[in-house]
């Protein structure tokens, strides 16, 4: 996808092609992606395969990231403020510390995130399947139930 509006710039895609190679031969080919420390700010992953990737101390505020599939990333520190996760498939990743203030995660898979110390003030879970959440530290992370209610 070429540079232009709210594409992904030239090599970004290439990386995610990359990684969508990475993932399809169980690691023989293509590199995981790495985007870790990177300025993403406002960015579209809409539907955008993130499985294993790394996105530690990235800053994701405001990013769309509907449908993406997440599963077993590595978020560590990551900001998140205000972006949407709508139907976001983010079962066993790693959210330790990230900020996700304001973030939508309605209809979203945690189940096995790791949300250690992340910061949940104002996060929307409507209908969010939650399962065992990891939220093991002090912080304000306090998610019990399975499946968050819908907010009426």
């Amino acid at each position: 996808m070429p540079e232009g509006g709210n594409t992904i710039p030239m090599d970004l895609y290439e990386r995610l092609e990359s990684h969508r190679l990475w993932l399809a031969t169980d690691g023989a080919m293509g590199m995981r992606l790495d985007l870790s420390g990177r300025d993403l700010v406002g960015r579209s992953f809409w539907r955008i395969d993130l499985r294993s990737a790394l996105l530690d101390l990235s800053d994701l505020a405001g990013a769309n990231l509907d449908h993406a599939d997440l599963r077993g990333a590595s978020l560590r520190g990551t900001k998140l403020v205000g972006a949407s996760l709508w139907e976001a498939r983010i079962a066993n990743a790693d959210l330790s510390g990230a900020d996700l203030q304001d973030a939508k995660l309605d209809h979203a898979d945690l189940r096995g995130a790791g949300l250690e110390g992340a910061n949940m003030e104002g996060v929307s879970l409507r209908n969010a399947l939650l399962g065992t959440v990891d939220c093991t530290s002090d912080e304000p992370c306090r998610l019990t139930s399975r499946r968050a209610p819908h907010e009426g």
